[in-house]
């Protein structure tokens, strides 16, 4: 199907072996995927396995993930009118520190993403669907279309100086893309944001924060836009106990109303390079921030949308900006947590359902669906309340197992995207 037509599609759909999804699936001429890879029977495919005697090195691993990843969207994305070139965000996870090299030399290499690369936020998040994945990605691409205008363009991006692994901004259509990491390319920890550690006074999480609020102003002043134009975003935080602080230098410095937006624990983040280091003393940040906004002139308005979810700090529960609706992560209600997953999970697409109609769409018109859970096991549960939920044509769907989730005595998180039809 065109995705000139604007009208939802979905390609790549996987539903075998308890797993039930999309790689892609797009709407208004924008196109969500999400995936590891696993083929289309729910299991890692044996082309993404290295060949003897290398199956078990961590760098063959994630080179051959990566190259059965990205060459099956190489071949999806064309047939709803995308490419890979046309990613304008991505979002990725890997196992350990060690499997992140492999992915970037595969993916931004010439087989894939060398040329008109997206914006990337990249963190150690945990396992991922099946167990053996060690690489998954969610992102964003558009449908080009220089009649409405969307195109991908790098606003403020200076070609007499050498471009970084990841443009700091991405544009397409009505939407800026960008990623905010309070690093420095030469002592990893910008100094703007360290935090020393022979006195107890300050906060690593605060300075991180207040100083995200700075660059963000920065960039988005460079091209007419302000911090009142971020939609959604999405938050990595090392320390899950750090989101009451980092929630109050944004509020206080976005005011309201509040953004929608995920939270996501992490293991670690690309600085330090060794594993399980924790705090500035040990070179180790504690966020990292990609964030979805408006460009003002381009067509696109926010839109708050009531539902479940808003107020649970500093978040709105979904915000529409044109033909996308944004969900914040939704948790189960105090009397569904503990009950089990299957119970949390259908309380959540409750909360879902009653935002989607609040925002003028369906749960059939989702296009990514993201879940955190604790446990492996409750992916399967994840996918069949899914299937309940959208019988035909899944969404793409992220699933990754955090280390933990930032509501006590919750078991899985989920958060959305759907596609809002105007015609």
């Amino acid at each position: 199907m065109s995705q000139r037509s604007g009208k939802r599609a979905v390609v790549g759909t996987i539903d075998a072996g308890g797993v039930y999804c999309s790689r892609a699936a797009a709407g208004g001429g924008f196109v969500f995927l999400a995936g590891t890879a696993m083929d289309e029977t729910g299991r890692l495919a044996d082309a993404a396995k290295p060949a003897p005697p290398y199956e078990y090195s961590d760098a063959a691993q994630a080179r051959a993930q990566t190259r059965y990843l990205f060459g099956r969207y190489r071949d999806l994305l064309p047939t709803i009118g995308s490419s890979i070139l046309d990613i304008a965000q991505l979002e990725q996870y890997v196992k350990l520190k060690v499997h992140t090299d492999g992915y970037f030399k595969v993916a931004l290499g010439p087989e894939f993403m060398d040329k008109s690369r997206p914006g990337g936020a990249t963190a150690e998040v945990g396992r991922y669907v099946p167990d053996e994945a060690v690489i998954s990605i969610t992102g964003l691409a558009i449908v080009p279309d220089e009649a409405s205008g969307l195109t991908k363009s790098y606003p403020g991006l200076d070609p007499s100086k050498p471009a970084g692994q990841f443009p700091e901004m991405v544009a397409a259509g009505p939407y800026l893309f960008t990623t905010y990491y309070p690093t420095d390319s030469k002592t990893g920890i910008h100094p703007s944001v360290r935090t020393e550690d022979w006195n107890w006074r300050g906060s690593e999480i605060r300075n991180e924060a207040e100083y995200g609020v700075e660059v963000m102003k920065t960039r988005l002043a460079a091209v007419g836009a302000s911090l009142a134009d971020i939609v959604d975003y999405t938050l990595f935080l090392a320390d899950a106990r750090d989101l009451y602080e980092f929630d109050l230098a944004f509020g206080q410095a976005l005011g309201q109303p509040a953004p929608t937006r995920t939270v996501i624990p992490a293991h670690g983040f690309a600085n330090p390079r060794r594993e399980g280091a924790v705090g500035h003393a040990q070179g180790a940040l504690r966020m990292e921030a990609q964030f979805r906004c408006l460009r003002p002139g381009h067509g696109g308005e926010k839109v708050v949308v009531p539902g479940p979810g808003a107020g649970f700090g500093y978040q709105s529960a979904a915000m529409r900006a044109g033909p996308l609706l944004w969900m914040s992560s939704q948790v189960a209600d105090q009397e569904h947590r503990g009950a089990g997953a299957a119970r949390e999970i259908t309380n959540i697409f409750e909360k879902i359902d009653t935002t989607c109609r609040n925002g003028g769409t369906t749960l059939g018109n989702l296009l990514r669906l993201r879940a955190l859970v604790t446990r492996p096991d409750d992916a399967l549960a994840v996918y069949a309340a899914l299937r309940r939920a959208v019988p035909s044509d899944p969404p793409a769907v992220c699933v990754v197992v955090v280390p933990s989730l930032y509501v006590s005595g919750c078991s899985i998180a989920l958060d959305a995207v759907a596609y809002v039809d105007h015609t």
